[in-house]
């Protein structure tokens, strides 16, 4: 497990601090958990697609090179 400090801007941390309140979560951490892996599920299938892409242009890059 890894710990990150991170510094929020004063209306985000109010917006994590409403849902604590709110009971929605235990702790401001687990807010920001589940809001990161929200974010990763998301964007995994276009963080993957560019990597693909990229390759997909080094391998053109190589072939035109190694003619």
């Amino acid at each position: 497990m890894k710990s990150l400090f991170i510094d929020l801007p004063d209306n985000l941390a109010i917006a994590v601090e409403s849902y604590v309140k709110a009971g929605c979560f235990r702790s401001e951490p687990d807010v920001l958990l589940a809001a990161l892996s929200e974010f990763v599920r998301r964007n995994r299938i276009d963080l993957m697609e560019r990597f693909a892409r990229e390759d997909i242009e080094w391998a053109k890059k190589e072939a035109i090179r190694n003619k």
